[in-house]
């Protein structure tokens, strides 16, 4: 199996392969470099009965991958994905427990979000689940309450994403508030 390989990536159609002089290795590749090297993740599919290469830009990215594989809500595609994003806003989406962060990532729906925020963040504390419940309740009171005065929900839905302290009861009304300023 390959786990390392210098060569330049070409595309034949939808088919994306890695090939140098020698050979050439069919992969699955998120990333943005065209050539040089690349660390391969070599990925048994038990459905298709072969093995599918993942092709990285750096070791992290691929031992990232292969922690994010070990969760039991995150296949192959989606590590891939998670993989490409940038570690520091990854790590401060787990700390945080950005629910948003996660649901943005094609097919990762909020209950999903939540299990792979607790996965990754090696804990599963009830305190913490009910937190990430009452932040998106909050959020829909306050979107609730802002169509009901007449506002475009997808509009109040953007800019309470852009709201960067914690929304709780006591404050509420002042979110409200900011909110109408922004809209």
């Amino acid at each position: 199996m390959f786990h390392y390989f210098l060569g330049k990536i070409c595309s034949y159609g939808a088919v994306r392969m890695l090939q140098n002089d020698q050979f050439g290795i069919q992969i699955q590749y998120q990333g943005k470099k065209a050539e040089w090297e690349f660390f391969l993740y070599p990925y048994l599919d038990d459905n298709k009965k072969t093995v599918l290469y993942y092709a990285f830009d750096t070791v992290d990215q691929k031992q990232l991958f292969e922690s994010l594989l070990k969760i039991n809500w995150i296949g192959a595609k989606t590590a891939l994905i998670i993989s490409n994003y940038n570690y520091e806003d990854l790590k401060n989406a787990v700390h945080t427990m950005d629910v948003k962060f996660f649901q943005s990532i094609p097919g990762i729906w909020p209950k999903s979000a939540k299990k792979i925020i607790l996965e990754m963040k090696g804990t599963i504390d009830l305190r913490q689940v009910s937190i990430m419940d009452m932040d998106q309740k909050l959020m829909k009171d306050i979107v609730k309450s802002l169509k009901n005065f007449g506002y475009d929900v997808e509009s109040v839905k953007n800019i309470l994403t852009t709201y960067d302290w914690k929304i709780t009861k006591e404050n509420m009304w002042e979110v409200i508030k900011w909110v109408i300023t922004q809209l």
